[in-house]
């Protein structure tokens, strides 16, 4: 509608997404016994657009402030190397995991396995790598 077109004449097509295939399933997630543990879930492309350099430096802060916080992180790029320096220089290799590529169908068992889903996209509203 910035471009000054008629409403009327402009139509939105959301995503199609099965919201049956993401219902949180709390027995999946890491330490399901544990209901102190938090984990923060991300699936994204491993890249400075999708803001993996916001993910990293955020990470130390959190996992600092909040012990019973974990990380599960789904993807892979140029920029994986930057959270595996990250995790080693801080001391959370067994607080962050970085499970690399994850296949479009195996997404939704990654996502249940959270509490929190994390976008840091800096190009995405609406983030479709779901």
């Amino acid at each position: 509608l910035r471009a000054k077109l008629d409403p009327r004449n402009v139509s939105v097509i959301p995503n199609a997404v099965d919201p049956s295939q993401f219902v949180p399933d709390p027995s999946k997630r890491p330490n399901s016994s544990d209901t102190d543990t938090v984990t923060i879930v991300v699936a994204s492309r491993l890249s400075y657009r999708k803001g993996t350099d916001m993910l990293a430096a955020v990470i130390p802060l959190i996992c600092r402030r909040f012990p019973q916080v974990n990380f599960l992180i789904a993807g892979e790029g140029p920029q994986r190397i930057l959270l595996e320096e990250v995790r080693e220089k801080h001391g959370l290799i067994e607080r962050v995991v970085l499970l690399g590529e994850v296949q479009h169908s195996d997404v939704p068992s990654v996502l249940v396995q959270g509490h929190i889903f994390v976008n840091t996209s800096l190009t995405e509203a609406f983030c479709i790598a779901i």
